[in-house]
C-alpha cells in the first residue's frame, strides 16, 4: 500500500484540516468495502472489539484531500502501520522540497568527552587533539631545566 510519490504535484505545503466524517458517510464507506478493512487484508470490520479508523487514503500532507473518494475505514492494528509509514514519506517529502535543516543548529553535537584516543578514518589508532597537544607540553617541561640557581651544599 506504497503511495506513488512520483505522479504527486509538487505538494502544496497549504495542505487542507482534516474533515471527520458524518455517520452517513462512514456508512456509506463501510457498505462501499462490503464491511471489510480497506488496506486489502479482508478482515472484517469490527468497530466494537478492535476499533476502527477513517483513513486517507493519500494522506493531506502528501496532496490527498477530504473526498469520499479518498477516504477507507481501516481496523485500528493496520492502520497505525499505514500511520507510520505516511509520517515517513512526509518527512521525506519535506526533505526533498528543503523544508528541514534550514539554518544553525538548535545545539551543537557534543562528542563523548572522555577518553584519549581516536579511530581514524583508515582504521588506526591515535590520540585526540587535547591528548596531543597535553603530551607534547609535558614533553616540553621535561626537556626544559627545572631550576637555574645554585644550591649550597648541605653541611
Amino acid at each position: 500500500m506504497k503511495p506513488d510519490l512520483s505522479a504527486l504535484p509538487a505538494p502544496d505545503r497549504s495542505t487542507e484540516k482534516r474533515v471527520p466524517l458524518t455517520a452517513k458517510q462512514r456508512a456509506q464507506l463501510a457498505l462501499d468495502q462490503n464491511g471489510r478493512c480497506g488496506c486489502g487484508c479482508g478482515e472484517r470490520l469490527d468497530h466494537a472489539r478492535e476499533g476502527t479508523i477513517d483513513e486517507h487514503i493519500v494522506a493531506l500532507a502528501l496532496g490527498g484531500t477530504n473526498a469520499l473518494s479518498n477516504r477507507a475505514i481501516w481496523r485500528k492494528p493496520g492502520s497505525a502501520v499505514k500511520t507510520a509509514m505516511d509520517m515517513a514519506y512526509i518527512a521525506r517529502a519535506k526533505r526533498l522540497a528543503g523544508e528541514t535543516c534550514q539554518g544553525e543548529p538548535v545545539r551543537k553535537l557534543q562528542g563523548r568527552g572522555f577518553g584519549s584516543v581516536t579511530r581514524k578514518l583508515d582504521g588506526t589508532i591515535g590520540l585526540t587533539r587535547r591528548a596531543a597537544r597535553a603530551a607534547r607540553t609535558e614533553a616540553a617541561n621535561d626537556a626544559a631545566p627545572t631550576s637555574t640557581r645554585h644550591q649550597e651544599p648541605l653541611p
